[in-house]
């Protein structure tokens, strides 16, 4: 049975035909060669911000959710992973790019992986979407792939550079396939099991003896009861 993976990829292009936009194609493009050679059906969408402009005002100042808003939030919580591609003014993703990710659902990008891309006008802003973007997704539980792609204006207009450009894009998409089809062949059981691994083990104390951290002899240095008290500390 081949399996299936679905990439969104949320990208904030100011004009009708923007390097960004054109950015994120290539991704989502090699990113489907990628799961082509490794049995995998990709299918991919795109999330323009810049359409949701207006919606994500009114809800940063209502508190409320346009249909559109709440069709994109939707989106991206069924992704199997995400591309985010923004542009880059001065040394930073332009705010309307981050707004969106201010306000998607906290659980969205949960063990979601989520690869960067930026685009600007020199490679002196190369690290900005590392520096703004890779704390957010973090926090949001996004599993942020280490290759970062950013393209500046010499990487679409010079040999060398559209060179460079393709072998950061064909590594990240890799990249992200590859984590995708690690999680989405695990699945959510043995997801869980990695995240909580006594959770099984004290199932099945009665009949093993269990291995708990407490029979281990492990100390849970966070547990309420060995926390010394910050008021202690002060003492010396």
């Amino acid at each position: 049975m081949t399996k299936t993976m679905n990439i969104v990829a949320v990208t904030t292009s100011l004009s009708e035909d923007s390097t960004t936009l054109k950015l994120a194609n290539r991704i989502l493009g090699q990113a489907a060669s990628a799961g082509e050679s490794v049995g995998i059906d990709v299918t991919t969408d795109v999330i323009n911000v810049r359409s949701l402009a207006t919606a994500l005002t009114d809800m940063t100042l209502t508190g409320f959710r346009s249909e559109a808003l709440e069709q994109a939030f939707a989106t991206i919580a069924a992704a199997d992973a995400i591309v985010t591609v923004a542009p880059v003014y001065k040394a930073a993703p332009v705010g309307l790019h981050t707004l969106f990710w201010q306000l998607v659902d906290d659980k969205a990008l949960s063990r979601k992986p989520v690869l960067i891309a930026s685009t600007g006008g020199t490679a002196r802003h190369s690290l900005a979407g590392d520096a703004v973007l890779r704390p957010m997704l973090s926090y949001l539980k996004g599993i942020v792939v280490p290759t970062t792609v950013f393209a500046a204006t010499d990487d679409w207009g010079t040999v060398e550079g559209g060179r460079a450009l393709t072998a950061r894009i064909r590594q990240a998409g890799e990249e992200l396939v590859s984590l995708s089809a690690t999680i989405i062949g695990a699945g959510n059981d043995d997801l869980a099991e990695v995240a909580d691994p006594d959770s099984h083990a004290g199932a099945g104390a009665g009949a093993t003896g269990g291995t708990s951290s407490a029979n281990r002899g492990i100390v849970d240095e966070f547990a309420p009861a060995n926390v010394t008290p910050f008021a202690q500390l002060l003492e010396g």
